[in-house]
């Protein structure tokens, strides 16, 4: 293989997208992307994909002007280096994607041929940044106050009456009063962010910046530029510019997937929080600087640390204020409140009052698990009402195909399988009879059965915790639960220290 200007005739797609090549390329710390003569996409390595949001989308046969616009540029590079069959080096330019980002990147394009003929480009891309266009709800790097056109969420936008929301939103609100780190876990679509911007929204710190950035989307050299910034000479080409803790000053920065931060960039950003001073990259000067980090994780922060993925340091000095978000699972009585809100502000809606859901779509929602939470409920709903039509309620005909589809399987029954083999197993004898089984109930009685479940949880986990002495961690291996979860239980169903 020759990567020169001049020889470039032995180098084919096929041979860059052999099994052994796309290894080599999917594990790469650069974005790579193979493009045919055509300008058809052939393959996309997957930081190429997460950096321009296209992990949900499947790249490989869409032409490249499907998925990259020209931002000041009368054609894209791609597009340049299949026309001129020349390479194209170091090209230091903005692109934009068609799911609304701007990234700024250099790259390379080599022009790849087929026995002489024109075979194809391969790009090589290292990003320096990316800011959203046309008020997206992500990565906003705007102060609240400068951004007239962009509406953050606040408590208002969080919608629900299940008693573990309310208690989550009453510590929130009441954190937003300080200045001190914040640390928000939950599942994938629990609405973190919107609580990070209610947050944001209700402190003294609302006319400051509002910056987010994914920890996960960056590689580990590029994500600690953008964090802390970089002086001119740094590296080749490096510009004087600041990093987003000192575009975040006086405001506050989003570190959303925490957790995928590597352990040597944590160090450094431990080191910031603790001195509240940055120093860019190539540069002896220290800032100061006074910003608030409202950090996000996709899983009980505790089980990261036990996992060796989030420094225990870092965890105590982000996690002041600790917020975990219950998945919708548990919260299924807000199911109704979530579909109204949903339908009134759906811009598919003309007469919101008039849209309704017909009761065995309500019943496939209780039955749901939701495993994409509110965000779920969210693009069923819209889904639903694109295909709603000239009807006024959402019939199950109405719901994407792959709702649908998601419902069938989640609700087929399973074939028994052998339990996990534990030191002693769980008998009636040891169930006993302390909890309310509906056996003498009468017709006009009410016992709702959510009180039962707390009731009987409360007991079980009393009864451990007795047995433990009160070690929170070894009853959590008991009950084959997180520390963190039953934390929450604990927390969430009122048990005091008498155990």
């Amino acid at each position: 293989m020759y990567f020169s200007k001049d020889k470039f005739f032995n180098v084919s797609r096929r041979s860059m997208l052999t099994p052994e090549m796309t290894a080599i390329w999917d594990d790469l710390g650069l974005g790579v992307a193979v493009v045919n003569a055509e300008g058809y996409c052939e393959y996309m390595n997957p930081i190429q994909r997460r950096a321009d949001g296209f992990n949900r989308i499947h790249v490989e046969g869409q032409h490249i002007t499907k998925l990259y616009v020209p931002h000041e540029l009368d054609c894209i590079p791609t597009v340049e280096c299949l026309r001129k069959s020349e390479p194209i080096l170091r090209k230091s330019y903005l692109y934009k994607t068609t799911n609304n980002y701007l990234a700024g990147t250099v790259s390379d394009f080599f022009p790849l041929y087929d026995q002489g003929r024109k075979d194809g480009v391969i790009t090589f891309t290292l990003w320096t940044g990316s800011v959203p266009l046309g008020g997206s709800n992500k990565r906003s790097r705007k102060a609240a106050s400068r951004d007239k056109d962009y509406t953050y969420y606040t408590f208002d936008s969080l919608v629900g009456e299940d008693d573990s929301l309310r208690e989550v939103l009453a510590e929130a609100r009441t954190a937003a009063k300080s200045s001190s780190h914040v640390m928000i876990w939950g599942e994938s679509g629990t609405g973190k962010e919107v609580f990070a911007q209610a947050i944001h929204m209700e402190s003294d710190r609302r006319e400051k910046p509002f910056i987010a950035e994914n920890c996960a989307a960056i590689p580990e050299n590029l994500l600690e530029a953008i964090l802390f910034g970089t002086s001119k000479g740094a590296y080749t080409d490096a510009p004087d510019k600041p990093g987003l803790f000192e575009e975040a000053n006086g405001g506050t920065l989003l570190l959303d997937e925490l957790n995928s931060m590597p352990l040597g960039l944590q160090a450094k950003l431990l080191r910031v929080l603790q001195e509240k001073r940055v120093r860019r990259l190539g540069s002896q000067k220290e800032i100061p600087v006074d910003v608030r980090v409202i950090s996000i994780l996709n899983e009980a922060p505790l089980n990261a640390v036990s996992e060796g993925i989030l420094r225990s340091d870092l965890f105590y000095r982000l996690a002041v204020v600790g917020l975990a978000i219950p998945p919708l699972r548990e919260r299924k009585e807000d199911l109704a409140v979530l579909i109204r809100s949903f339908i009134a502000r759906s811009e598919q809606t003309i007469s919101p009052g008039l849209i309704g859901v017909e009761p065995d779509v309500v019943q496939m929602f209780l039955d749901y698990d939701w495993p994409g939470n509110v965000r779920e409920l969210l693009h069923v709903i819209e889904g639903s009402l694109a295909l709603l039509g000239s009807r006024t309620s959402i019939g199950v005909d109405n719901l994407p195909r792959h709702f649908r589809e998601a419902c069938a399987k989640s609700f087929m029954p399973t074939a028994p399988h052998s339990e996990v083999a534990a030191p002693q197993q769980v008998n009636d004898s040891m169930l006993g009879k302390n909890f309310f089984d509906y056996n003498m109930i009468k017709r006009n009685s009410v016992v709702p059965l959510k009180s039962c479940v707390q009731q009987y949880e409360t007991e079980c986990i009393r009864n451990v915790l007795k047995v433990t002495g009160g070690n929170v961690a070894k009853a959590a291996r008991i009950m084959q639960i997180t520390g963190a979860g039953l934390r929450y239980k604990i927390q969430q169903l009122g048990i005091e220290d008498d155990y």
